[in-house]
């Protein structure tokens, strides 16, 4: 498993810990993770993306598709 493959199963990881451990459910269906910390939710893979290329300069992201857990984008 590659640094990046590590790193996007992390990030699942913590998605899923936190969907679990808050009772929630997801506000929207893709979600911006950086470095296994839940940022924000959107309605869009194209807005996360861009949300996450504005704040995060070194581009260190993911977004994941809530529903089926897997990334739709990655650093």
């Amino acid at each position: 498993m590659t640094a990046t493959d590590q790193a996007d199963s992390a990030d699942i990881e913590a998605l899923a810990k936190f969907l679990s451990e808050s009772d929630a459910t997801a506000v929207a269906p893709y979600a911006l993770v950086r470095r296994g910390r839940i940022k924000c939710f959107f309605d869009n893979p194209s807005t996360a993306t861009e949300s996450g290329i504005q704040a995060y300069a070194d581009r260190a992201f993911t977004v994941i598709d809530v529903r089926a857990r897997q990334v739709v984008r990655r650093r």
